[in-house]
């Protein structure tokens, strides 16, 4: 029996746990290499205050970082039930404003966010890397951790980069 550590997926951390009262953004991921890409967004304990929430986007960029120019892209996902469940949420489309984690419903719970690489030349004619942007509206406290699963078009055991 051989051992494959994902080689026909890419695994990227864009953004370590952390509790956080702020607005943040994750790494960036390149689309050169990437058949598809999907974000997986955790969050833990969101605070009790009923204005707390995520503002969860998709942005795409021309360079490795994120700037005002960015441009918002929409995308698909799929929120999570409660932790230590596998069930998941129905398919749920967002627009280039992206949608909203609730503090009172979706605290400690996970996203999977899809979006494929050859739709972003249509959005972006400039977009050649992918960043999620979290944004957050009077925050007590909420820890959140990011990661990037990537299908490479060229699967190896040491795969090309993406960031």
């Amino acid at each position: 029996m051989g051992i494959r550590f994902g080689e026909k997926i890419q695994v990227v951390p864009l953004y370590a746990p952390i509790e956080t009262t702020e607005s943040k953004v994750t790494a960036c991921v390149c689309l050169d290499n990437a058949q598809w890409i999907t974000f997986l967004v955790m969050t833990g304990t969101i605070a009790t205050d009923s204005d707390d929430q995520y503002e969860i986007t998709v942005k795409s960029a021309s360079t490795n970082s994120t700037g005002a120019a960015d441009v918002a892209i929409p995308f698909k996902y799929r929120l999570s039930s409660a932790v230590g469940t596998d069930a998941w949420g129905a398919i749920t489309s967002a627009t280039s404003t992206g949608f909203i984690l609730e503090a009172s419903t979706d605290g400690s719970k996970a996203v999977l966010i899809d979006v494929d690489p050859a739709s972003v030349p249509a959005l972006d004619a400039d977009g050649l890397y992918l960043y999620v942007d979290i944004a957050t509206t009077t925050m007590v406290s909420g820890p959140v951790a990011v990661s990037a699963y990537i299908e490479p078009r060229y699967p190896q055991n040491s795969n090309l980069s993406s960031s």
